[in-house]
């Protein structure tokens, strides 16, 4: 039995150490979904978003990694808070890693057009080895080959972001407790935990003409004790809808990516390709990432307009009710002089018709032998009142 125990560990360790040299999966799209990487992005935009990024690593190679994440976020209706969550799966071969986990940010202005945000997740780990599909050398084990083995243990991150609407920074800490993974109750202490990782990420938005701009990023990644591992990329965005990025990932892999987003700005779809750089570069296809999203209309816009909670609030709404009473005046202004031109048009046209009616009969309009003298005097009093109350609306302006 200690014999199995030694040689599942050692798997483990393998696994934890090699390959990735990470036990978190790697992301190409963590530009269209920074929450992936970071727990205080809950919460930065004014609606909540609903994602999934399906990663195939590795195409071609037996047992490669198949990573699947299903993540939502989004802000509080009135309060500087943000929420989210996510539930996943990462398997290679024989062992998987699935959870879920919670994310709880809080956001503080720094000036007008930055702000900060600090964000904490917790959630469930469970990581399994499934030794039915482990082939050893010295066939008839059946302490591993008949076993499924597993270890479910809490796990916490925290992450700090500071954001504008066209720059953002962050770093996060996943796996910061750093838990055992106990597969077996035996005396033996166990060699398998987690490892802290530390993310810092950054990106800027330039408009280069009114119809693209383009957008750089970089994300360093790090495990102690392996070495650092720096994503560069840049993607190019054609009017806030379409866009194609390329990037490269240090002591791994070139990824081009494309996407789209609907017009309505509600769905987004985004695909990735990674061609790897190392020597399993002769053995695999590739990696290919796919993503949808779709977000959901404005809260905070919503309850901006619904809902006045702080004296800015206050001051802010009563300025748009006086700046909207001026508004209507000007409007109503506008239209009363509209009135008038149309009505000294139509006076000038009578009073000119009875001047025609009279001097047809010899008369002079005023006379009092006219049988339309008070029309027409009434006509010539209306036209100098027009007159009047269209010179006092226009000095007012």
């Amino acid at each position: 039995m200690m014999k199995a125990v030694f040689k599942i560990v050692v798997v483990l360790m393998v696994l934890f150490s090699t390959a990735r040299a990470q036990q978190l999966p790697l992301y190409s799209q963590y530009m269209m979904n920074r929450f992936l990487i970071n727990p205080a992005v809950a919460g930065t935009e004014d609606h909540f978003m609903v994602a999934t990024n399906n990663r195939y690593q590795w195409a071609g190679i037996t047992d490669a990694p198949r990573t699947h994440i299903l993540s939502v976020h989004g802000p509080h209706s009135t309060k500087p808070v943000g929420f989210g969550g996510a539930i996943f799966s990462d398997v290679t071969g024989p062992t998987s890693r699935t959870g879920a986990y919670f994310t709880y940010a809080y956001h503080f202005n720094i000036t007008d057009k930055s702000k900060l945000s600090l964000g904490l997740s917790g959630g469930l780990l469970q990581f399994k080895v499934d030794g039915t599909q482990i082939t050893l050398k010295e066939a008839g084990d059946f302490a591993i080959t008949n076993a499924v083995q597993s270890a479910l243990i809490p796990d916490f991150g925290f992450g700090a972001y500071y954001y504008t609407d066209k720059s953002y920074v962050g770093i996060s800490v996943p796996q910061f407790i750093q838990n055992k993974l106990e597969f077996f109750n035996t005396s033996t202490q166990s060699l398998s935990r987690l490892t802290s990782h530390y993310f810092i990420n950054a990106g800027h938005r330039f408009q280069v003409s009114q119809d693209i701009e383009v957008e750089p990023s970089v994300l360093l990644k790090w495990a102690y004790p392996t070495i650092p591992q720096i994503d560069f990329g840049a993607k190019v965005i054609y009017q806030e809808f379409l866009w194609a990025g390329v990037a490269f990932r240090t002591q791994d892999a070139f990824s081009f990516m494309l996407g789209y987003k609907t017009k309505n700005d509600k769905l987004l779809f985004g695909y990735s390709y990674d061609q790897p750089l190392t020597n399993i570069s002769k053995y695999s296809f590739g990696t290919h990432e796919i993503m949808v999203s779709a977000r959901f209309t404005s809260i905070r816009s919503k309850a901006r307009y619904s809902k006045v909670t702080t004296k800015a609030d206050v001051a802010e709404s009563e300025f748009s009710k006086e700046d909207h009473s001026i508004a209507n005046a000007e409007l109503q202004r506008s239209k009363r002089i509209a009135a008038l031109v149309q009505k000294d048009k139509d006076t000038r046209a009578k009073v000119r018709n009875l001047r025609t009616q009279a001097e047809t009969l010899g008369l002079n309009p005023a006379d009092a032998k006219f049988e339309h003298v008070k029309e027409y005097l009434q006509g010539i009093e209306d036209i100098k009142n027009i007159y009047l109350e269209k010179q006092h609306l226009e000095n007012q302006h």
